[in-house]
């Protein structure tokens, strides 16, 4: 079962989730197509992403299990064409469509063979029983002779077709048939099977229950289990009488048969075992031609297949797909952080260093260096300049990268003066001789220089007047001397000053102003969510995301822009606007082009050629498409089938003497029944010549030999109409019982072929002959269109010589379509 689908989870991808359930379907139907359980599938599927691989199974099953009921009603139509039982008994998948399809063909053959119309619309089974019922129906009336009934088959439904009902079949007057149970038993709703009838008491045995093999007829026992009438196999439990050594028993229904050895005939596809006693099954697997090349042989009872062998053509190589953040590396299905810092020793410039964090990395200057607010890089401090280094006063300081050097000077310096004895620096002072300090204020000497103190004594930030009377506020700001860094505002105070930093900075190292980066302090308040926050120096911005906009500058709010109403033109067909963005679209039948935004007529007879959309002709149109028939056909009610036109019933032709109409698919063919010479036509049956000498004398052998009717039947087939392995009846000639033996013979007569097609022969037909009739199959498809002309004779002997004979000619006629 599925479980619930993360669609958030459904990121782009290489390929679209259509193709995706497409290749799955494409799985399920190859697997089906083998003939493999379907909850067995096994192959691999890389390409399908982990999130979709439960969805891909269950359409894998789906394709899987509808190519099965394909197979499996296919199977149930042949077996209700064989006379065969609608049921499976060993369960097998698939097996309602299988009876429900043979079922519904069962009810087609017995309506289409009764002569009535084929049309379900006075009851409608539905879906897929309406398609196989009218097919077998139509079958019969367009040429399926297996099921062609004579006057007295049409009598005798019960004995032409088996299992009609589940115990009893009986005939009825009016050319049916209805079904009756055994005394015990009651006949359910579908008028066909019997169930057995229990006592009120499930613990006491109603005496209806209690039946023994008297119920059955001869050569049936009642099966203890279903209680229904088995046949009694006498070659089994030793109640045939036949001569063991000399003679091999076969099993009938209802009676068996003793058969010479030499005269075993076994069906096609099997051999007589004399060990085994009985007709064996040949693999002809066995033999290695058996199959072309590219195929596969299977052998099944009385035949073989050969199924094209399904060539495991690779998927496309599954794309890596990377889901961990940028910062992240997966390991072990897991996402650890990426140390850019020893992966990449190039990540900071040398003037930096590197410091990883969870997800990224950062580059601090080195000390000696500091950030350039406007080049964003790592410059050198010029300590030397700033005063910010531990030179003594009769050194000089000579600034390097990232750091400095102290040099001692030559001369002595501001403050000094060289002792010529000593060779030392001695100090000088000033207070003696020249110095700055104003009258009210006293002058101290110190090495190299000498200091000025006020006489009155006042607080930090204070200065004595001239007259040593008062202290003075110093405006630090305005003289110069407060600290403040670069970028930093001076504010004078009272006795002091303060250093502030402009809106938007914040003071960070080295007491410099730094940006404050609002966007990230502030992450997700500072701007609405359909906008992206931009960084400024000493500020931020908020610039509208792309498929959004401001309606006026000072606007704060972005609102999603209509590309479909502000852009005309835009889309060539449809254009969908949705929050932030848009999408082309086209009209039914027409498809984007690789630019997504043109559209281009889908030609539906190319692209879906293999969906046969039209069972005739296909004609693409712009947007769309239609369906249209050859000369003979009609279009049907779901605008892409063909039904054939059956001219001898909607038109007035074929009105000669002796003239007879033969509807082919998209045609017909008039015919004229010229009949020998001492021939008549048959007034009961107009295909018929009857001798107009019915009665010969006893010795006149020549009159005895000569036919006692010619038949001229005419059989239409579609072109290369396929034939099941076992081969496809198309005519049955049946004689009189009483006769000591009859013999049977076909003959090719003539074929009319265009030189394009390929002329059947006598190796496109055999003859089944079963004691006084035989049965005419088809065993390889005729390409159309053609004529073929057989004779079908059958003689009759008594007491070693001939007796008469009868003759049936075959007109078989092949369309020059397919359907």
């Amino acid at each position: 079962m599925l479980g619930p689908l993360n669609t958030s989870s459904l990121k782009l991808r290489s390929i679209a989730i259509e193709q995706i359930l497409s290749l799955c379907c494409q799985e399920g139907e190859e697997w089906g197509t083998q003939h493999r359980l379907c909850s067995s599938f096994n192959n691999t599927l890389e390409i399908v992403p982990g999130e979709l691989r439960g969805l891909c199974l269950s359409t894998v099953e789906i394709c899987c299990s509808k190519q099965h009921k394909i197979y499996k009603c296919t199977e149930g139509q042949i077996a209700a064409r064989q006379g065969l039982s609608c049921s499976l008994k060993d369960g097998q998948s698939g097996s309602e469509f299988y009876t429900d399809c043979c079922e519904a063909c069962k009810i087609g053959l017995v309506v289409g063979s009764s002569s009535s119309k084929c049309s379900v619309e006075p009851f409608a089974f539905g879906s897929p029983w309406d398609e196989v019922y009218d097919g077998c129906c139509r079958d019969i009336k367009q040429g399926d002779d297996t099921f062609i009934l004579n006057e007295e088959d049409e009598n005798n439904l019960c004995g032409r077709f088996e299992n009609l009902c589940s115990q009893i079949c009986e005939n009825t007057e009016a050319g049916s048939y209805m079904c009756r149970c055994h005394p015990g038993y009651t006949l359910l709703d579908d008028r066909k099977t019997c169930a057995q009838i229990t006592s009120e008491d499930e613990n006491e045995i109603s005496s209806t229950e209690i039946l023994d093999s008297s119920d059955c007829r001869r050569g049936y026992e009642k099966d203890q289990r279903t209680g229904e009438c088995a046949d009694v196999d006498e070659c089994e439990t030793g109640e045939a009488t036949c001569d063991t050594n000399n003679q091999v028993c076969m099993n009938l229904e209802g009676s068996y048969r003793c058969l010479d050895i030499q005269d075993v005939k076994c069906d096609a596809g099997y051999r007589y075992d004399r060990k085994a006693g009985k007709c064996e099954d040949i693999d002809e697997c066995e033999d290695q031609a058996a199959c072309d090349e590219g195929f596969q042989c299977v052998n099944i009872k009385g035949s073989y297949d050969c199924i094209a062998v399904v060539k495991n053509y690779p998927l496309p190589a599954k794309k890596k797909v990377e889901s961990c953040a940028p910062g992240f590396r997966r390991h072990n299905e897991q996402c650890v952080d990426i140390d850019e810092c020893a992966v990449d020793k190039y990540a900071c410039d040398s003037n930096q260093v590197c410091t990883n964090e969870i997800g990224g990395f950062r580059c601090d200057c080195k000390i000696g260096f500091t950030l350039d607010q406007v080049t964003n890089a790592c410059v050198d401090i010029n300590e030397c300049q700033i005063n910010a280094h531990e030179c003594l006063e009769s050194q000089r300081c000579d600034n390097t990268i990232g750091s400095y050097t102290c040099i001692r000077l030559q001369s002595c310096g501001t403050g000094y003066t060289l002792n010529a004895e000593t060779g030392n620096c001695d100090d000088i002072d000033e207070c003696l001789n020249e110095h700055t300090c104003r009258p009210n204020q006293k002058c101290v000497n110190s090495n190299g220089s000498y200091r000025c103190y006020d006489l009155l004594a006042c607080p930090s930030g204070f200065v004595a007047n001239s007259d040593a009377t008062e202290c003075l506020d110093i405006d630090e700001c305005s003289t110069g001397k407060a600290k403040c860094g670069p970028g930093q505002i001076c504010k004078n105070k009272h006795g002091s000053y303060a250093c502030h930093c402009p809106p938007g900075f914040i003071i960070g190292k080295n007491q410099r102003c730094e940006d404050i980066n609002e966007c990230e302090m502030h992450k997700g308040m500072v701007c609405p969510h359909n906008s992206e926050c931009i960084n400024t120096l000493g500020s931020y911005r908020c610039d509208c995301k792309a498929g959004f906009k401001k309606t006026r500058p000072e606007d704060l709010v972005c609102t999603d822009v209509d590309e479909c109403t502000e852009v005309p033109g835009l889309c060539h067909q449809r254009c969908i606007n949705y929050y932030g963005s848009y999408r082309c679209g086209c009209e039914p039948g027409y498809k984007l082009t690789a630019n997504n935004r043109t559209c281009e007529d889908v030609d539906e007879c190319v692209e879906y050629k293999s969906n046969n959309l039209c069972v005739g002709i296909c004609e693409n149109s712009p947007g769309s498409y239609g369906c249209r028939c050859p000369q003979g056909y009609r279009l049907g009610h779901d605008g892409r089938s063909c039904i054939d036109v059956d001219e001898c019933e909607t038109r007035d032709v074929c009105n000669g003497r002796n003239e007879i109409c033969t509807n082919i698919r998209g045609s017909f063919r008039c015919t004229r029944i010229d009949c020998p010479h001492e021939y008549e036509i048959d007034p009961d049956r107009n295909n018929r010549c009857r001798r107009t000498v019915r009665f010969c004398q006893q010795d006149d052998v020549a009159c005895l030999r000569k036919p006692t009717s010619y038949s001229y039947n005419f059989i239409t087939l579609t072109s290369n109409m396929p034939v099941p392995p076992t081969g496809r009846a198309l005519f049955n000639l049946r004689g009189p019982t009483w006769y000591e033996s009859i013999d049977f013979d076909m003959k090719l007569i003539h074929v009319d072929a265009p030189a394009n097609v390929r002329p059947a022969d006598e190796r496109y037909f055999s003859l089944n002959k079963l004691s006084n009739e035989v049965l005419l199959n088809l065993v390889k498809s005729i390409e159309g269109p053609q004529d073929i002309e057989l004779e079908l004779s059958m003689t009759v002997f008594n007491n070693g010589q001939p007796f008469g004979s009868n003759i049936a000619k075959l007109f078989l006629l092949i369309s020059a379509h397919e359907f």
